[in-house]
């Protein structure tokens, strides 16, 4: 049976909060919370479907919206396909036309309503921002480094992986024990790029997979509560990242870059069919620039990923 195709929209006020709606109790899934959205009808697009929906349940006018993450889950009794796009700008006051309940949700505080299990990769899509920077050399001269990390995180980077394959286990761990408090002191989250047993021995957001060590896990390495990215250049290794269970991964390469002229690249529109086929944020790597993350975000991606483009000089 094909999955239901379902129009979902995430809508935020001007203090950046999210709109959930309580499901009623005597529906599928019901009194859990939700995204508001529902079925797309026969002879509907995604948009005339999502601006039919928010209109009928909240009296809104949704006027402009983009994509955000494209989600299929089987439930026992039935399976969904949703498509989310965020709501970049609407009209009216939402109300709950249905006598639902509804409620303005900062980002933070979505894990304290208990929602379907569909929605939660949407909550992880919410609290990723829409740039990803893999730092670049040198990380032996650590003050260099330093200077350049803050110099892009001055620049509004809110997602780091610390990379510095080059270092000894000790001089990464003193690099992470520096470069974890500069990130915390800008609000930004940092994962690191180190061999899964040496996890415990840093202070960070979370831990990054390199494809291999992405391969050689059979569950998840570290607590729910803690982040975990992957690289991911084929369709197994995202069968595999979605097997341990990671909140969002990286796909390579989508473009030809200066350090691999000759490699075989994705392109855009494989990019966007291996997307499709995953419940988890991903993020285009390889050639990425500023100027590709709308072009990105429409084939399906949270955004890019990048060392040249976002590791800026000092």
């Amino acid at each position: 049976m094909l999955p239901i195709h379902v129009a979902v929209g995430v809508i935020q006020d001007s203090e950046g909060r999210i709109l959930l709606s309580r499901r009623h109790d005597h529906v599928h899934q019901g009194g859990l919370w939700e995204f508001p959205g529902g079925k797309v009808e026969r002879r509907e697009d995604l948009s005339q479907a999502l601006r039919r929906e928010i209109r009928e349940e909240l009296g809104i006018e949704v006027m402009t919206h983009q994509p955000l993450i494209s989600i299929t889950h089987a439930y026992p009794d039935k399976s969904v396909r949703l498509d989310v796009h965020r709501v970049l700008k609407f009209a009216g006051r939402p109300i709950g036309l249905e006598g639902q309940p509804v409620e303005w949700v900062a980002v933070d505080e979505l894990a304290n309503y208990p929602m379907p299990a569909a929605d939660q990769p949407i909550c992880n899509a919410l609290k990723l921002p829409d740039t990803y920077l893999i730092t670049g050399s040198d990380p032996q001269d650590i003050a260099s480094f330093l200077k350049r990390l803050e110099a892009s995180l001055g620049r509004g980077v809110r997602l780091v992986q610390l990379r510095a394959p080059e270092l000894t286990i000790e001089a990464y761990q003193r690099l992470a024990g520096m470069a974890y408090p500069l990130c915390q002191r800008y609000g930004a989250k940092m994962l690191v790029n180190i061999p899964v047993e040496q996890y415990e021995a840093v202070d960070a957001d979370g831990l990054h997979l390199t494809s291999n060590q992405l391969l050689s896990q059979s569950k998840r390495p570290v607590g729910e509560d803690e982040w975990l990215s992957a690289s991911c250049h084929n369709q197994n290794e995202l069968a595999q990242a979605a097997a341990i269970g990671v909140d969002f991964c990286l796909l390579s390469p989508v473009l030809v870059t200066a350090s691999h002229p000759g490699a075989n690249t994705l392109g855009w529109d494989q990019f966007k069919s291996m997307v499709e086929r995953v419940n988890f944020p991903v993020y285009a790597l390889g050639g990425m620039d500023a100027s590709m993350i709308k072009q990105a975000q429409y084939a399906g991606a949270q955004g890019i990923a990048a060392i040249s483009a976002l590791w800026q000089d000092n």
